[in-house]
């Protein structure tokens, strides 16, 4: 709700006042924005590379996945995948950028240890098993990239309707409040004075 301000020059100072420090909150968002914008374009570039990546080592994981498939047969491999022990050593925080929530994942990535018989594998189910674990690290990184992009996107929305509001409605209201009240008051002055010159010419008759 909106204060109602009457028009005395005591209120004129405060809405003055008022109208400064939206003004500084207004030019502050702004630069907010910006960093934000910043931060955001970081994360898109940082998307495109861990994307490429992705792609590099699923093209090279799919092609040694078909070989082990030919060498030891889809049965085995299935026997094999489920001797693999389970890394299950992934947590997630989260820090303030700008006052953002931002996730960050926490993945200790374990040493592997072929928990499975040597005498039925080959070179291929080796390489097919370090490539999806190194598939599994950059779509860890790459779901928390895409979270951090979605996060500064709301931000930046959020913080440019702010922007746009204090710009664009609520300083150019109080500005013309405070026109009217200036305006009031000269006018104020200007009947006393009138009225303090008649009086002065009256009492000199």
């Amino acid at each position: 709700m909106r204060a109602v301000y009457l028009p005395t020059k005591n209120n004129l100072i405060k809405l003055q006042n008022t109208i400064k420090q939206r003004k500084s909150g207004q030019k502050l968002l702004e630069d907010k924005s910006l960093i934000l914008k910043r931060k955001l374009e970081e994360y898109k570039t940082k998307k495109e590379k861990l994307q490429q990546q992705l792609n590099e080592v699923l093209s090279h994981a799919q092609g040694a996945l078909n070989k082990a498939i030919v060498d030891v047969g889809f049965d085995e491999l299935i026997d094999i995948s489920n001797a693999i022990k389970k890394d299950n050593s992934i947590s997630v925080k989260y820090l303030s950028v700008m006052g953002v929530e931002m996730p960050s994942c926490i993945y200790q990535e374990q040493e592997l240890e072929p928990n499975y018989g040597l005498y039925h594998t080959t070179v291929e189910v080796d390489e097919s098993i370090i490539d999806f674990t190194t598939l599994k690290r950059i779509l860890i990184k790459l779901a928390e990239v895409d979270d951090s992009i979605v996060e500064l996107k709301k931000a930046i929305e959020k913080n440019e309707r702010r922007s746009k509001a204090l710009k664009e409605i609520i300083i150019p209201k109080d500005e013309e409040l405070a026109r009217k009240i200036t305006s009031t008051l000269e006018e104020a002055e200007r009947e006393e004075f009138t009225r303090l010159k008649v009086v002065k010419n009256s009492s000199n008759l």
